[in-house]
């Protein structure tokens, strides 16, 4: 099987054409959503479906979940992306695994508004009982995004390495403010959009799991760190949710986390697209010394 870190645009596009063609679908024309990482993202304009490849069997467990996550969501009346009726889900080729979900009409991005009233209605669901969620691991795939980082230097990696353990032993003493209960888990501004009907809805389910909502709200938050809301697009957010999470004391923990993932997910990718490795020094750089100013640039 390929490594991940040769899971191109190219080698997607080659298992959608090849799955697509046993299930009856046309994939003339489909389009790529977003960078290639984990997942590669795929919409099928004459068909209405949005395809899903994730790199490997290894993510066959969270896919099987966020299968039945999005029907779980559905019995609830929860406005989230629904699976496309394709058969049975999911699809192994070449040892990526492919999923199908309806797609969502001209989809805008939603208001922080709009995210932070939609996230204290998913927190306040209760949670399934029949074993369908998992606790939430902020530090999942860690390790591996660091080890895929071929396009940065030893010291840098090395940096990233040593990160990762303190901010570890640094989670393991928080105490969280929040009962646990039902989280997105990568709740950020690519997956909470408005439909064309206005309906403001959830997408990407593959962190879907059980944890403290801080986590949840910790996204926004970070984001306005690193430049990407003002106060006021964030002030949005918290007034919505009724929370200002950036107020708890744990708070500085979860957004180093947060950062720390944001900054391996795309040093992960440098090896095959080398135009990001000035940013991902960047990123780590600021990591280091948080006197600099973040100003960083999304991963596109």
């Amino acid at each position: 099987m390929d490594s991940e870190t040769s899971f191109t645009a190219d080698i997607a596009l080659d298992v959608l054409q090849q799955v697509c063609a046993d299930a009856g679908l046309d994939a003339r024309g489909a389009e790529l959503l977003g960078p290639v990482g984990d997942n590669a993202v795929w919409r099928l304009p004459l068909e209405g479906i949005v395809a899903r490849i994730a790199w490997s069997t290894d993510a066959l467990p969270s896919v099987r979940r966020e299968l039945g996550v999005a029907a779980w969501l559905a019995k609830q009346d929860f406005p989230a992306v629904r699976v496309a009726a394709c058969g049975d889900q999911p699809v192994i080729h070449r040892g990526r695994v492919v999923t199908f979900w309806e797609e969502i009409p001209k989809p805008q991005q939603a208001s922080t508004a709009e995210m932070g009233t939609l996230l204290k209605r998913l927190h306040a669901l209760p949670c399934p009982d029949d074993g369908l969620l998992t606790p939430y691991d902020p530090f999942a795939r860690q390790h591996s995004h660091i080890d895929e980082a071929t396009g940065i230097n030893p010291t840098a990696r090395a940096f990233l390495t040593t990160r990762l353990t303190e901010l570890q032993n640094a989670h393991a003493s928080l105490n969280f403010a929040l009962p646990p209960g039902v989280i997105h888990g990568d709740a950020h501004r690519k997956n909470i959009v408005r439909a064309a009907d206005g309906q403001v809805m959830l997408l990407d389910l593959e962190r879907f799991s059980t944890g403290h909502p801080e986590w949840d709200l910790t996204v926004p938050a970070v984001y306005r760190r690193v430049g990407w809301y003002d106060d006021a697009t964030y002030a949005a957010f918290a007034h919505a949710y009724g929370l200002d999470v950036t107020e708890w004391s744990g708070f500085p923990v979860l957004a180093q986390i947060r950062e720390l993932r944001m900054t391996t997910w795309l040093a992960s990718r440098t090896g095959r697209e080398p135009r990001l490795i000035p940013e991902a020094l960047h990123r780590i750089a600021t990591l280091r010394d948080p006197a600099l100013p973040r100003h960083w640039s999304p991963g596109t």
